[in-house]
């Protein structure tokens, strides 16, 4: 045990410019550290205030994710991840977690719509009332406009991390929504406009040489990183009163796990709104053969057992209104 003990640190960097807009993107990088510094996973975040000019709107629900409309990593100049749907794929995502790990996301914008009116300055928000109002309030007390937006595909999933032995650590680009994407007025109120202010870099380190250097030495020959790469293929519009639907998909990929469909209304009323459209039948041809797990057709009484699956996060039926009150919600997996 003695190995892996050092000092914690806490560190936060102020970014320059301090400020972002929607539409701008926002590049981050990995400090380089200290020779006998690790990075602790899960521990590298975006802080921001959350500023809106409007006293009519508040943002939508999980705006740490909503605020990621794309996420490029690069390493050395070249792209190894590159998603234009990341905040549509995250945010369903989410969905699948219990009520009280939702419930411990308060300072990544995943609140009450009343919690997310004062936090945006919205003049109908209520900090007194009923329980839950009283709660919000405090709660508001507490963090006011801030924030934060973790920043973990990749590095935090394979242990620590030593920037200090990289010759090129991963850079992350975030790309920001306009406002209309994320956010709800008040009834036939403009949207307004919001930026990301006082925009901070936190994360943590345990200072410990051996460990630092156990760690650096996995590097010295080569070390692989998996994650998933999700991508964004194309958006299309069905007619509700389509029977049937034949969509070819072509992508240069050696290999996939699975194919998600997420349905949505054309106008959506609320991020984690996703509906769902009652289908009875999948087939799924590579080449002309059927899939070989469902060579007759993937049945809809096996969806949310391939939807369980697939998202290794299922604890919680995502079709349960608590979780989205707009709507229900499924996706099609297909393996």
């Amino acid at each position: 045990m003695t190995s892996v003990k050092g000092p914690r640190t806490r560190s936060v960097v102020t970014f320059n410019p301090t400020t972002i807009s929607p539409g701008e993107e926002l590049y981050i990088n990995i400090p380089k550290l200290k020779p006998d510094s690790c990075l602790v996973p899960g521990s590298f975040a975006l802080l921001f205030d959350f500023k809106n000019s409007n006293t009519k709107s508040r943002f939508n629900n999980n705006l740490s994710k909503l605020i990621a409309k794309r996420l490029q990593i690069k390493v050395a100049g070249e792209t190894a991840y590159d998603c234009s749907g990341e905040s549509l794929y995250e945010i369903y995502k989410d969905l699948w977690l219990t009520v009280g790990d939702r419930n411990k996301m308060t300072e990544q914008g995943l609140a009450s719509e009343n919690l997310r009116k004062l936090i945006s300055g919205d003049d109908s928000g209520a900090k007194v009332g009923d329980a839950n109002k009283v709660a919000d309030a405090l709660l508001h007390s507490v963090y006011g406009s801030k924030l934060g937006k973790p920043i973990d595909k990749i590095i935090a999933d394979h242990g620590l991390y030593t920037p200090f032995s990289m010759n090129n650590n991963p850079m992350y680009i975030l790309t920001l929504p306009q406002s209309d994407e994320i956010m709800t007025a008040q009834g036939g109120e403009a949207k307004g406009n919001y930026k990301l202010d006082n925009l901070e870099l936190e994360y943590e380190t345990i200072e410990n040489d051996t460990l630092a250097s156990e760690v650096s030495r996995m590097y010295s020959t080569g070390r692989s990183l998996s994650y998933k790469h999700v991508t964004l293929m194309r958006t299309s519009n069905w007619d509700k009163d389509l029977t049937i639907v034949n969509e070819n998909i072509n992508i240069p990929r050696k290999s996939m796990s699975a194919i998600v469909l997420l349905f949505t209304n054309r106008v959506r009323t609320d991020s984690e709104e996703y509906i769902y459209p009652n289908i009875d039948k999948v087939n799924l041809t590579i080449e002309g053969v059927p899939n070989a797990v469902f060579s007759q057709g993937l049945h809809k009484n096996r969806f949310f057992e391939e939807a369980k699956d697939f998202s290794a996060l299922c604890v919680r039926n995502p079709w349960q209104t608590s979780l989205c009150p707009s709507a229900s919600s499924s996706p099609m997996v297909l393996l």
